[in-house]
């Protein structure tokens, strides 16, 4: 039997204390980068994070993401379900392989599936801006305001300049009574 979605989302909220990955300078500067004023330096700055992210040391899982993401935008969901099933096996501690099939999870409305995604996402990458997002919505869709909001914030520790996600959080705030988690 699979556990109730409250738990998957207390494991996901866990999981955002991850600590951030050791020996990552480029990504530790590119997440600074994240806090300036200037949209065109943070723009570049996700873009550049996104290409980090997607990345490997061995080719065949880079052709292997490709085939995924290539898969999805196709609507073709089931391949890219079972490529990504194949990716997360032989590449466990690949963040990105984790969130890609978050991604593919929550489009199917399959959210306690995503949910544990999203967080061996978080374990491996805690600042991972996309499945955080994923994450908030998730918990908006379960109807668990007071955990889209935690989201939410870490999410603007982040990168501040997410208007979307401010107006979120400042609703949220208006309409969550303060619970400790």
């Amino acid at each position: 039997m699979l556990e109730p979605l409250g738990t998957r989302i207390q494991f996901a909220l866990a999981a955002m204390n991850a600590e951030a990955p050791p020996d990552t300078p480029e990504l530790d500067a590119l997440f600074r980068r994240l806090l300036a004023d200037d949209a065109d330096e943070r723009r570049r700055a996700t873009q550049r994070i996104w290409e980090i992210w997607c990345s490997h040391v061995e080719e065949a899982a880079v052709r292997a993401m490709r085939s995924a993401v290539n898969a999805m935008e196709k609507g073709k969901l089931r391949d890219a379900g079972a490529i990504l099933d194949a990716m997360v096996g032989r590449w466990p501690e690949w963040a990105e392989a984790w969130n890609k099939r978050a991604t593919l999870r929550f489009l199917e409305k399959r959210d306690g599936k995503s949910l544990d995604d999203i967080a061996c996402t978080l374990e491996r990458e805690p600042r991972h801006f996309g499945a955080l997002g994923g994450f908030g919505q998730i918990c908006l869709r379960a109807g668990d305001e007071s955990s889209a909001l935690l989201a939410f914030e870490r999410l603007l520790t982040i990168d501040p300049h997410l208007g979307d996600v401010r107006k979120a959080v400042a609703t949220l705030r208006g309409k969550v009574r303060h619970t400790i988690h």
